[in-house]
């Protein structure tokens, strides 16, 4: 399929020309494409030219005596003496001393208790007279209360703290008292020969040649920008792995100089619209095939693929079904449910509960395969096993969790064009941490 475009002239600049051949390619499930543009330029070639100029030299007119004075130099020196340099030393000086000190040993408290007896408290109760009038209208009295009532107050225990007297003894032992005593101390220093240069100056007269500048024409080369009008012609062949594939989708293809000599060109692609299927640039590439006369062809060739999102090899597990941290070798060993990338990163915050907030116990950030993140199995599941010990900030404690980010790297071959990428990024947060 060939579909030829034709592009408008390009605006030239005085000092750099731009010429960026567009072309659009739709694609609908094909397996090729071939597009065709052209547009007209200016090349612009630097070139050495000769032009007519003026230049001076210096013509001798003969000697003249010319006298100037001049900055020489001598030596003067002068002896110093030879004389004493004294001064105060310090020496430290000890002498061994006896001294002793009070040693003890025992001492502390404890409790003498002793037994308060109680004792018997009784009260007479008052008594009183009730009286009532019978049915005949006689009266009737009874006398009520009275008697004693008795309650047994105080007992119990009453306990004091008694101190215990220390064992002591009086130990000796050996010390040392130190003291600076001065002392003066003096050295020769020789007599010398001290020297200096001394300047002055000298009125000196010589034969001196003088000169006249004089013109005469020349020619002097100068860079020009020499413009020419060309015409580029692109042809692309592009190749499409569909893998059965039926979607539709726009791509824009340009096709830049690099320099205003039109010497080198690069190929850019960039999609019109977000397409459903991830479209994967494999190859480009783009060459001059001739550059005679007035025209540059070019020749450039694309490889693109399409794929869905279930297509791509992007490797994230479905949950971590295990986290197990080994306290003797500070290692945590995460089993997961699902596929695991080949080689990716992770990114690990350990943390135990405070009283009223999270305490990090260890963070690391690092990618896997390494020495520190090594990638294997457990009971046929995919795991990971990251030693932490470098990046431990507490102590572990039984009730911990796990906040952690998985990226895993898509292995493919080409650059996909989409703006919107697939997820190579999850995040587990809150999981439950076994200690062994």
């Amino acid at each position: 399929m060939i579909r030829n475009f034709a592009l408008t002239f390009f605006l030239l600049v005085p000092t750099l020309t731009h010429a960026q051949v567009d072309s659009q390619f739709h694609f609908n499930g094909q397996n090729s494409e071939v597009l065709k543009a052209e547009k007209q330029v200016i090349v612009i070639t630097p070139e050495q030219v000769q032009v007519p100029s003026t230049c001076y030299r210096q013509v001798p007119t003969g000697q003249i005596q010319v006298c100037r004075d001049e900055t020489r130099y001598r030596e003067e020196c002068s002896w110093i003496p030879s004389r004493e340099d004294c001064r105060t030393e310090y020496d430290r000086v000890c002498t061994p001393v006896s001294r002793s000190r009070e040693v003890c040993s025992g001492g502390g408290s404890h409790q003498e208790c002793s037994t308060i007896p109680s004792t018997t408290v009784c009260n007479e109760r008052p008594t009183n007279e009730v009286c009532t009038t019978l049915p005949d209208g006689t009266p009737h009295c009874t006398t009520v209360g009275g008697g004693q009532h008795c309650q047994e107050v105080g007992g119990g225990q009453h306990c004091t703290t008694v101190y215990d007297s220390p064992n002591c003894h009086t130990e000796y032992y050996s010390d040392e008292e130190c003291t600076s005593v001065p002392q003066n101390r003096c050295e020769t220093i020789p007599g010398r020969n001290d020297c200096q240069s001394i300047p002055y100056s000298e009125n000196v007269c010589g034969m001196e040649m003088q000169y006249r500048t004089e013109s005469y024409a020349c020619t002097e080369t100068v860079i020009v920008n020499k413009e020419e009008k060309k015409l580029v012609k692109a042809e692309t062949s592009i190749q499409i792995e569909t893998n059965g594939l039926v979607d539709e989708f726009q791509a824009l293809v340009s096709i830049k100089e690099k320099s205003s000599q039109f010497k080198e060109f690069t190929i850019d692609v960039k999609l019109l619209k977000e397409p459903k299927l991830f479209v994967i640039l494999k190859k480009k590439e783009v060459k001059i095939t001739s550059s005679m006369n007035k025209v540059i062809e070019l020749k450039a060739n694309l490889i693109f693929e399409v794929r869905t999102l279930e297509m791509l090899p992007v490797s994230l597990p479905q949950e971590i079904t295990s986290a197990v941290f080994r306290e003797s070798t500070k290692k945590l060993t995460l089993v997961v449910n699902g596929k695991l990338a080949a080689k990716g990163s992770v990114d690990i915050n350990l943390s135990k509960k405070e009283l009223f907030s999270r305490k990090t116990v260890a963070e690391l950030k690092g990618t896997y395969p390494t020495k520190l993140i090594e990638v294997g199995a457990v009971e046929g599941k995919p795991a990971l096993s990251i030693d932490l010990k470098a990046a431990m900030k507490a102590n572990p404690k039984k009730s911990m969790k796990l906040k952690i980010v998985l990226e895993g790297e898509m292995d493919i071959s080409g650059v996909i064009l989409n703006a919107t990428k697939p997820q190579l990024k999850k995040e587990f947060p809150g999981i439950n941490v076994i200690m062994k």
